[in-house]
């Protein structure tokens, strides 16, 4: 039986396939699977934290690649090339016109990393302009530290004209520091480091206390200051035995700027359920967070900071709430067709089921109209086959919606009746 309107529903059926078609087009493209970050060497804080980060992000069915170097400085170097996708990085490392150019964008920062400057206790300083012409370990080449230190050591007029720099490991500087071969190190590491346990342990190294840090902090917004109470780092031994004011950087992610929204809001997630329990000198829930950043903040990231996970975050596991984050953009055409055509459709179908019984009704109306004036019995009998011939075209319907049935059955008495009417005008014609 032919269904006469199959081509109605084919044709809103088409015009909603079409529609999905062309939103595709506009839909983001998967993520990739694979991440490649940047961080310190092997057994360093950020190499240590970047193990942690991939062993989260495994568990969301993505792999970070890790990409070990000297420093913050050689990672920045593969961010910008394209080399790496994001990067633990150090504040105060990059010159002004990488922080303004378009490509890089922060995450987040992390974690605070003190600046640690050791001296001989026997030949005290107070500022760090007392260390012109003196021997110092800056870092090596290639690292966040040495960049942080040169920097300080200039604004102070502390230069390679007047004063040797050392590019010693920190291992090797602190070693030298201890046997005096050097006069003064500078170290940005965690305050729970073997290194700085050490240092802090031995009485004839002293430990740097920025009495300007107000001057510091205000000329550059990567500074800040974090307070070593006395015996802080060790209680038993009292260590540090006063107090001590340190100039402090923190940590950030940073990213270029073209890594998919999807992947940043997984870093962020691997970020928070790291770094948000605190540590030694940061309270919890502190990082990661938005300040202290030294690129812009990347726009998806102030999202998450703000509100953090999604509710299709929340629900589904990640990779199917990143699925369905990218079909959203198949609702619009959606929302736009699907809602009219279902207002519209309703009616249109109701009008077609209602002209199809008008049509009908006007065929036994015409019929019924010219019934006393048919005198021809061959023109009455093409009539009473024309009745019977729609008796039978409405005996195949099956589709009548319920609401309808009454006009339906009431149809098919007129019919019945006009049928009756004609094969009685027959019998009168025959008949005379």
């Amino acid at each position: 039986m032919k269904c006469k309107s199959c081509p109605f529903w084919i044709s809103i059926v088409t015009i909603i396939l079409l529609s999905l078609v062309i939103a595709y087009q506009f839909v983001e493209p998967a993520p990739p699977k694979n991440i490649r970050i940047a961080t310190g060497r092997e057994g360093g804080g950020y190499h240590t934290f970047a193990v942690e980060y991939q062993k989260f992000i495994a568990q969301k069915n993505f792999q970070l690649e890790i990409q070990t170097t000297a420093g913050s400085i050689e990672a920045l170097e593969l961010l910008k090339s394209g080399k790496v996708d994001v990067s633990f990085l150090q504040g105060g490392i990059s010159d002004e016109t990488t922080v303004k150019s378009a490509e890089l964008e922060s995450l987040a920062s992390l974690f605070y990393e003190p600046l640690w400057v050791f001296y001989p206790t026997h030949k005290p300083i107070q500022y760090l302009s007392e260390l012109r012409g003196k021997r110092i370990a800056v870092g090596e080449e290639g690292s966040g530290t040495r960049k942080l230190a040169l920097f300080l050591l200039k604004e102070n007029g502390v230069t390679v004209e007047n004063t040797i720099f050392l590019a010693l490991p920190k291992e090797a500087a602190a070693q030298q520091l201890a046997t005096k071969e050097i006069d003064a190190a500078f170290l940005v590491m965690s305050p729970t480091a073997n290194t700085i346990s050490e240092l802090l342990n031995n009485p004839d190294l002293e430990l740097l206390d920025f009495k300007r840090n107000l001057a510091y902090t205000s000329r550059y917004p990567f500074l800040t200051t974090i307070k070593i109470g006395e015996g802080m780092i060790n209680l038993e031994k009292n260590i540090p035995k006063v107090d001590k004011t340190l100039l402090a950087t923190t940590a950030s992610l940073v990213t270029r700027r073209d890594l998919p929204s999807s992947l940043v809001r997984l870093l962020l997630m691997a970020a928070t359920d790291i770094h948000k329990k605190g540590g030694f000198l940061e309270k919890r829930d502190q990082f990661p967070s938005g300040q202290f950043v030294e690129f812009p903040l990347n726009a998806e990231a102030h999202h998450y900071l703000d509100k953090g996970q999604s509710w299709l975050e929340n629900i589904f596991p990640f990779w199917l709430a990143v699925t369905l984050d990218r079909l959203k953009v198949m609702l619009i055409p959606l929302i736009a067709i699907i809602i009219p055509l279902v207002k519209g459709v309703i009616p249109i179908y109701k009008w077609g089921i209602r002209f199809k019984i008008f049509r009908w009704y006007r065929i036994l109306r015409e019929v019924d109209h010219d019934i006393e004036n048919m005198k021809d019995l061959e023109v009455i009998n093409n009539k009473i086959e024309q009745m019977k011939q729609l008796q039978r075209e409405l005996l195949d319907v099956v589709s009548v919606p319920l609401g309808y049935m009454s006009e339906f059955y009431t149809l098919r008495i007129h019919l019945n009746l006009i049928l009756g009417r004609l094969e009685n005008r027959r019998q009168e014609v025959l008949e005379h």
